[in-house]
């Protein structure tokens, strides 16, 4: 199984912006609640639906290349 692997750099700069994605995410979320124009509210709710978009992008690139890297360190 992958968790008993050590992660490749490239794995590691994935997770690593997948983190970054997901704090981002979170915060954005918590100004969301704090915006009270409706325009600024659709900006914000764009802006963070990009960063979705983005982060499921990584999380299937993680997938992919930890399958890659499964594949090649099997028996």
């Amino acid at each position: 199984m992958a968790s008993n692997l050590p992660m490749s750099p490239q794995l590691e700069q994935i997770h690593g912006e997948i983190r970054d994605h997901f704090r981002a995410l979170a915060n954005g979320f918590q100004k969301l609640d704090k915006i009270k124009d409706s325009s600024r509210q659709s900006k914000q709710l764009e802006e963070l639906t990009d960063k979705m978009r983005e982060c499921k992008r990584l999380v299937k690139e993680f997938d992919r290349e930890l399958k890659d890297e499964e594949a090649r360190n099997s028996p």
